[in-house]
């Protein structure tokens, strides 16, 4: 089809792709003032009367999702036009490419870096089934990269929305060597269907190697229910035993054997960071490890998944050995700071006022007071300590939902550290 220059209030740039049954184009939309990626259905595909119905669905399944799902790991779905002439979905422009080019034996990723990925794509697989979706077409062709490396789940025509009036599954949906045996059976699907084929694009990126190959579907399908595939370390030594341990059970046969939830599955790529021997890039297990340590603190209880992964972007970890000085007392400065691991002690002169746990804040006066203050206090470490700083200005740049989650969890640590001087002075007086 000729390259049209506008689709609706869309301009159109250039073709970025195109397959059996749709074109992808770059896009501007000049109300929004953002580059957008078009997909525009082949008409003749949706008037097809043997696979037309399948197509249509696949297509209402798109554009009933636009403006529902919203996590940083997870393609926008901002619009969706359906018309008899044209009909096309406008979703968030990713230029980084496919994980498919990362799925051959010689251009594989670091093993950190897999592991982070596929972290971060079950946090956002268990955001979709808490908001009622279901993939089914989990594959590394359906992970995108953004220019700055990050990891984006794309092309939900197929999923399942279990909120929907109308569930019914339609056959012959998903890539038929990622599908799950209850998938390939026609069974029922559940969250578990996608947690399969997660693990099978963990197989892929961690080898370069499908883990089934035949001649024809029916041969593959077989495989898929009754065969058994070559262990990943077989294929590839330094991957950590750990990690082949996650793959293997992500890719039982029975459901019932696999992981269960999104959790626990995210939590063992999380582990994999702790282990001797393990993931040794820092920055890419680092993500993982760092998303579990922030999510189980109580400061960050009321945090969504998007706000956290903000955090993650802006915050600046950092090792300090005892005795070391963080902030000095009477010194400017405007950055606050979260304790990962450790203890503080906040001092006025010679004297101890407090002393800081892990999973609290220290210095966010500052922050609070808008401007650049002298610190009121000394605050030294006790022991080895972690600490993430965050700078103000940075923390302005986040969503309005982000800033507003930190100001109320400063105003609980307010409350607590009143609480906490009220009793103290009780205990004086009586």
């Amino acid at each position: 089809m000729d390259q049209p220059q506008n689709l609706g209030k869309y301009q159109v740039i250039k073709k970025l792709g195109q397959g059996a049954t749709s074109t992808v184009y770059l896009g501007y939309d000049p109300f929004a003032g953002r580059q957008v990626a078009i997909k525009v259905l082949k008409q003749e595909i949706l008037n097809d009367p043997k696979t037309g119905g399948i197509h249509k669905k696949q297509l209402l399944n798109e554009a009933s999702l636009a403006g529902k799902l919203s996590h940083p790991h997870i393609i926008s779905i901002y619009d969706a036009v359906i018309e008899a002439e044209s009909s096309y979905i406008v979703m968030e422009y990713v230029a980084g490419g496919t994980l498919e080019k990362y799925a051959e034996p010689n251009n594989l990723l670091p093993i950190a870096r897999v592991v982070e990925y596929m972290f971060k794509c079950c946090r956002a697989l268990n955001y979709a089934q808490f908001n009622g979706v279901i993939h089914r077409d989990i594959k590394p062709a359906n992970m995108l990269l953004s220019e700055d490396g990050d990891i984006k789940i794309s092309d939900m025509g197929a999923a399942i929305v279990l909120n929907n009036a109308d569930q019914t599954q339609i056959s012959d949906i998903g890539s038929p060597v990622y599908m799950s045996p209850e998938q390939i059976q026609g069974e029922l699907l559940t969250h578990q269907t996608d947690i399969y084929s997660l693990g099978v694009v963990m197989y892929c990126l961690l080898t370069g190697r499908l883990p089934y190959t035949a001649k024809n579907l029916a041969g593959l399908f077989f495989q898929v229910l009754n065969a058994q595939f070559t262990p990943p370390r077989s294929l590839r030594p330094e991957i950590p035993e750990q990690l082949e341990k996650i793959v293997l059970r992500a890719m039982q046969k029975n459901k019932n054997d696999r992981y269960q939830d999104w959790k626990d599955f995210g939590n063992d790529l999380a582990a994999v960071g702790h282990l001797d021997g393990g993931v040794q890039d820092g920055q890419a297990a680092g993500d993982a490890e760092k998303f579990t340590i922030l999510r189980e603190m109580e400061m960050f209880r009321e945090f969504t998944d998007t706000e956290l992964w903000e955090i993650l972007r802006i915050g600046e970890w950092k090792q300090h050995p005892a005795k070391s000085v963080l902030l000095r007392e009477d010194e400017l400065g405007d950055d606050f700071y979260i304790l990962i691991e450790g203890t503080v002690g906040v001092t006025k002169g010679k004297r101890l006022l407090n002393v800081i746990q892990k999973g609290d804040s220290f210095g966010e006066m500052a922050y609070i007071s808008g401007k650049s203050v002298p610190r009121s206090a000394t605050i030294t470490a006790n022991s080895d300590v972690m600490v993430m700083r965050i700078s103000p200005p940075l923390l302005a740049k986040t969503s309005d939902h982000c800033q507003l989650s930190f100001n109320l969890a400063f105003l609980r640590t307010m409350a607590d550290r009143l609480r906490a001087v009220d009793d103290r002075f009780a205990k004086v007086v009586s």
